[in-house]
């Protein structure tokens, strides 16, 4: 049986579980259990990507309070320890660019947690690469940007930035790093999507693909251009994604579409009532961002509790708690497209209060269910 095309995209960060974890994943989801913890080290980043949703100047992330020192995030680690906490996630901003990151890695990997780290791949240098080859991560999720420099430019401002890209893929192949590609797709490089899905062959590393921009944006996040202008069009975003299946399912890819379009003829929909809070957010999994504010997942504003006035117990007790009395999103009821829709609770959320709607998404599902027909025939 093949999986739903979207289900890749909400496991939060523990994406490609393998049967063990998911068995742990779930029975945590089941007793409310953090089983897995995002730790947002730091909003600064070198690249100045145009939709990015957190990042902020030096300036402006001092005159808001700075990083949370190193002891202070060992503390939450050990709290979340104490609470049944496996894995965890360092991430950003650049979360090379905090300042004790080395420090802080290897502090968590002695306490025994499992370690992901998200980067864009240009500040891997000989020094980490060794860092990580003798106490290796589960994963480094590198995001990808696109095919050329001339592409890093123009989306991420900065110059050869996809050189430094590969230059930080190589050293984590010559180490031994299991690596995935994580392709964020615009309208900048969204015709190179096919020459990024090459890369990752090129290289022997597994890809997701993402083209679904969020709306979010932290109030004081720093942007260079507005993100109507970035996202692709629904056609577009249709289009990589089943460019994607293809490159995932090869040969097997005509028997995963008649599959999931035949979950789309089914009469009775499988979100009667709407779409919920159905991952792992504020079930089994927790965001804190680099203020030491706990929210479920990185796209939700609320609920939130700051960990400066409250154990992360006492927080995650409070998020449970309200997560659990979040009303479904109606517009979503009876919906026959939900199994290849990208919409999740915050997504919608996030559309509804930008936008106005969450037709974009919509558009989407439709254009994808459409070209996967085409692509039969």
């Amino acid at each position: 049986m093949f999986p739903f095309i979207s289900e890749s995209k909400y496991m939060d960060s523990l994406q490609d579980i393998n049967p063990i974890e998911r068995m742990l994943v779930d029975k945590a989801t089941a007793t409310r259990t953090p089983i897995q913890a995002s730790f947002e080290l730091t909003p600064l980043c070198n690249l100045h990507c145009d939709m990015c949703y957190v990042r902020m100047g030096k300036k402006e992330m001092e005159a808001a309070g700075g990083l949370l020192p190193l002891q202070e995030w060992l503390r939450f680690a050990d709290q979340l320890k104490e609470m049944g906490t496996l894995f965890i996630l360092l991430t950003g901003g650049e979360p090379l660019l905090y300042p004790d990151f080395k420090e802080l890695y290897s502090r968590l990997k002695e306490k025994g947690f499992i370690l992901t780290i998200n980067t864009n791949a240009t500040l891997i240098d000989d020094e980490t690469a060794r860092l990580f080859q003798a106490s290796k991560p589960r994963r480094v999720n590198v995001s990808l940007y696109g095919a050329s420099n001339e592409t890093y430019q123009s989306l991420c401002h900065v110059a050869h930035g996809f050189d430094r890209c590969m230059e930080g893929l190589k050293r984590l192949k010559e180490n031994g790093i299991d690596t995935k590609l994580n392709l964020t797709l615009t309208r900048h490089n969204v015709r190179e999507h096919k020459q990024m899905l090459g890369i990752a062959d090129e290289w022997g590393m597994p890809a997701l693909t993402n083209g679904y921009i969020s709306v979010y944006a932290r109030p004081e996040c720093v942007t260079t251009m507005p993100l109507e202008t970035v996202r692709p069009e629904p056609h577009e975003v249709a289009q990589a994604e089943i460019e994607a299946l293809k490159h995932k399912y090869g040969k097997e890819y005509a028997a995963y579409a008649i599959n999931a379009l035949r979950q789309l003829e089914q009469k009775e929909s499988p979100v009667p009532n709407g779409i919920g809070l159905t991952c792992h957010a504020g079930k089994s999994a927790l965001w804190i961002n680099w203020r030491g504010t706990i929210t479920p997942c990185v796209d939700m504003e609320v609920p939130a509790v700051s960990l400066l006035s409250a154990t992360v117990g006492e927080a995650w007790q409070q998020i449970v708690t309200e997560c659990g009395r979040l009303l479904s999103h109606g517009e979503c009821a009876g919906c026959t497209l939900r199994p290849i829709c990208d919409v999740c609770y915050a997504n919608a959320c996030n559309e509804k209060k930008r936008c106005g709607s969450i037709g974009y998404l919509c558009r989407i599902a439709q254009a994808k269910k459409e070209q996967m027909k085409g692509s039969l025939q």
